[in-house]
């Protein structure tokens, strides 16, 4: 990383979410755009970075990650966490609450701050902090949600456990009516005793299966409560069923305000892509049927599907030794762009939907709009350059920066490659 304070992409085509422009300088001054002109049409002195054939889009805004702060240094850092954002071309960030300890205070929510400041002063990554439902997670008694409001948190979730209790429910939403923040919902409920979907992988390994409806009728539970409360917000995390979206798409015809979101992973693969010996296969919710994955991709396009979030759950290697015993997680921060520039491809997203699914529509849900999501002159840069839009190219680990390595797309051949990502003044460059 260096710090430039006037610099000049040349010649690159810039995408954002209402559209494509060809050939453009994009001149950046105080890590501000300071003009966005076609090619050729002012001459520049300064520092260049030539960037013709490239694609110039907003940086990703990831809605689900796991920095592990406080208290999990052996799974993650501050500081390899906001690397592998930014590696990944993301520069915005929610930090989930299942940390050690949990992240339900205010004191939690300052000592979270304490211990990313120096990380996010750095690298510039924008991280937004969420705080838990339930104290400790536990899934009974309610959090102070007016005083975590208050200081600051973005939105509010017992993520890894389902919040059963109906009551408590009630209360999450009232508390997102009054103070406009979003209730991210882990759907699952417990007592179903599965790792993996019905399918190849638990016919060889055994189990019981983790069946879709543990997720599903979560979501119609949810959804008949949200009713209650015109105001509340209510967010769908890693959807992996066709059950799910079909319940999401009918609350948004009756006005709800309900969203949803899908990881990379769920996208990408299918239960029959799940390799014994690769344990980052093990996650929640698991990977589907083909059907499943068709009906994620459908709705990601379609709009039923907000955006993409990658989940990122990074491990240290020792709990990650076997398939069946495995704790739950994959990485995804690194690989989530390369994955929807390998849908685009395939021509199941276009380059405005991939812009809002990767940024604008997550920027807009946490607020971030002063900042993120959109490339035009006046805003700061935060942005991603990529090239070999149309050349595949293997995953490996050389492209991962976080401290743990547990990411399922080790392997396999991904469009794109990132180049640089610009946070401001900031400039990371990468040897592709």
């Amino acid at each position: 990383m260096k710090r430039e304070d006037r610099y000049a992409i040349i010649g690159v085509d810039l995408w954002n979410s209402d559209g494509v422009k060809k050939s453009c300088d994009v001149h950046v001054e105080g890590g501000k755009v300071a003009s966005i002109l076609e090619t050729g049409t002012q001459e520049y002195t300064g520092s260049k970075i030539l960037a013709s054939g490239k694609v110039l889009m907003p940086g990703g805004v990831d809605p689900q990650v796991h920095l592990r702060t406080p208290g999990q240094p052996e799974k993650e850092t501050p500081l390899s966490g906001c690397q592998a954002a930014v590696r990944g071309g993301v520069t915005a960030l929610l930090t989930m609450p299942n940390t050690k300890p949990v992240i339900d205070s205010t004191e939690m929510v300052s000592l979270t701050r304490e211990h990313l400041a120096s990380a996010v002063s750095e690298t510039g990554v924008d991280v937004a902090i969420s705080a838990a439902i339930t104290y400790g997670q536990k899934g009974k008694e309610a959090v102070d949600f007016q005083s975590l409001a208050k200081s600051g948190v973005a939105a509010f979730t017992d993520d890894g456990v389902g919040v059963v209790n109906n009551d408590l429910m009630r209360q999450a939403f009232a508390a997102s009516a009054e103070t406009g923040l979003p209730v991210l919902q882990h759907c699952e409920y417990p007592g179903h005793g599965g790792n993996f979907a019905q399918g190849p992988i638990l016919a060889k390994i055994g189990g019981k299966p983790y069946p879709p409806e543990a997720e599903s009728e979560m979501v119609a539970r949810d959804l008949s409560l949200l009713s209650e409360f015109p105001g509340a917000r209510y967010h769908v995390l890693h959807s992996s069923s066709a059950k799910t979206l079909e319940l999401v798409a009918r609350g948004k015809e009756e006005g709800l305000a309900v969203t949803c979101e899908v990881s990379p992973h769920h996208l990408f693969f299918n239960n029959c892509n799940i390799e014994s010996s690769n344990t980052a296969f093990k996650m929640n919710p698991p990977l589907r049927s083909e059907e499943d994955r068709m009906a994620l991709v459908s709705a990601l396009k379609n709009g039923v599907c907000d955006f993409v979030a990658t989940d990122h759950a990074p491990h240290q290697s020792e709990i990650k030794t076997k398939l069946a015993s495995a704790a739950y997680g994959t990485t995804g921060l690194e690989t989530s762009l390369r994955c929807l520039l390998t849908l685009l491809h395939r021509g199941d997203l276009d380059q405005s939907r991939l812009v809002q699914v990767f940024s604008t529509n997550a920027a807009k849900f946490l607020g971030l709009t002063s900042t993120e999501g959109l490339i035009e002159e006046g805003r700061p840069l935060r942005a991603v350059l990529v090239g070999k839009l149309d050349e595949p190219s293997m995953m490996t680990e050389r492209d991962l920066a976080s401290l743990s390595h547990n990411n399922c797309f080790l392997g396999s051949r991904l469009n794109g490659k990132i180049v640089s990502t610009f946070i401001e003044d900031r400039v990371f460059h990468y040897d592709n």
